[in-house]
């Protein structure tokens, strides 16, 4: 199993809702976050401890994480994976299979009750043969944006909220609920995002309509952060409907 570990270091972030406002200076925390290889055959399931690629954890208490061979940046799986994760008293807490009906590849998600080092087993269907890429996502905010209407494309009447990312980056933000833990929207949402240019929120570097699958609704933005600095976030709705949701951001 090889192991290619990222340092991020990630801000806590101030708020404002419907229009620009400066940021108070960022609480800066670091993580580790890794992108682990595994390789694996007669698992059963994952359950097998000799077998099964065992990766130690660190998850704070209230924190919520998404693990998988699917769906975060970086994963991929060859075959059927097989994931589950174990609390630090060797307590399951989670585990999944296939991601959805269309996949092959597995993802959980889990917010922990207690801090400490919780443990990963990844392996293969039954006692099939597989391979996978496991992508980390930390949440580092979730809010809620209701009772919006007439935005234009999230270009105007939207709400909007402030954050500190560092260069290097990826950051996934989302009303979609099959991919961002958490997230929901109701009608259709846009969601864009801005860089601070000189003091202001001018420089539009991502947006996103439907995310989702095929007819979805939802929006999502996975975003690799260029430079360091405040970016703003600014939800809205699809033309000039009305809709609202809970959005959801990750570090990955």
């Amino acid at each position: 199993m090889a192991c290619r570990m990222i340092k991020i270091g990630v801000s806590l972030l101030s708020t404002v809702c419907g229009g620009p406002m400066e940021p108070s200076s960022p609480k800066t925390r670091e993580q580790r976050l890794a992108v682990h290889d595994f390789q694996a055959a007669n698992t059963n399931s994952a359950r097998d401890t000799t077998t099964s690629a065992r990766i130690p954890i660190f998850v704070a208490a209230g924190e919520t994480v998404m693990i998988g061979t699917w769906g975060i940046t970086g994963s991929a799986s060859s075959g059927d994976t097989y994931l589950r994760l174990f609390a630090p008293d060797s307590t399951e807490v989670a585990e999944n299979d296939d991601a959805n009906p269309e996949q092959l590849g597995s993802w959980l998600a889990y917010t922990a009750a207690t801090s400490g080092m919780y443990l990963l087993q990844a392996g293969c269907l039954g006692n099939s043969e597989c391979s996978g890429t496991i992508g980390l996502s930390r949440r580092e905010a979730l809010f809620p944006a209701t009772s919006l209407s007439n935005t234009n494309d999230a270009r105007l009447n939207t709400f909007n909220r402030q954050y500190y990312f560092n260069g290097g980056e990826t950051i996934r933000v989302s009303t979609c609920a099959a991919t961002a833990y958490g997230a929901s929207a109701t009608g259709d949402t846009f969601l864009r995002i801005f860089q601070q240019t000189n003091g202001s929120y001018t420089t539009e570097v991502a947006a996103n309509d439907n995310a989702c699958g095929s007819g979805g609704t939802a929006s999502e933005i996975v975003y690799s952060v260029p430079v360091s600095g405040y970016y703003q976030i600014r939800v809205g709705c699809a033309a000039n409907t009305a809709c609202g949701g809970t959005v959801a951001v990750y570090t990955e």
